[in-house]
């Protein structure tokens, strides 16, 4: 899993890489998003992945407990927006860093840890990078 995150973290930064610097921060990868937005949603996710995991340490996990909505996403999306492209890299590298420490600090990684850790690192990367990765090859 801590490899699958890693090279799904690379590919993600290949792709983005693949788009213009001047172009990061045009709306348009999905709608009313840039690459810059997209690269903050996967790090704010990945960081959000260490409440679960800690709930799975504490022992209050619950499989079916209410899921965060489309408000966050909006909410992460706004944020990115006053960031500086540096301040986006550097938050998200810390933030899915942090959510690998989390994963590594339980005693036993159990079968909800994975699919909450795969979902919202590596899964979600690849999702997004699709959706680069068209952005990339678009005509300006």
């Amino acid at each position: 899993m801590l490899r699958r995150e890693q090279d799904g973290w690379a590919a993600l930064m290949a792709t983005m890489e693949r788009v213009p610097p001047d172009r990061r921060s045009e709306a348009g990868v999905v709608p009313g998003w840039s690459v810059k937005d997209l690269v903050w949603h996967c790090g704010r996710w990945a960081d959000w992945v260490r409440e679960p995991l800690g709930r799975i340490e504490d022992g209050s996990y619950q499989r079916d407990r209410e899921y965060p909505g489309e408000q966050m996403n909006d909410d992460w999306a706004e944020e990115s927006k006053g960031l500086s492209w540096d301040e986006v890299m550097s938050g998200a590298e810390t933030m899915r860093r942090d959510a690998v420490a989390a994963l590594q600090a339980l005693p036993v990684v159990d079968d909800d840890a994975v699919r909450e850790f795969n979902t919202e690192t590596f899964e979600h990367y690849a999702e997004h990078a699709a959706e680069i990765a068209r952005f990339a090859e678009a005509p300006a």
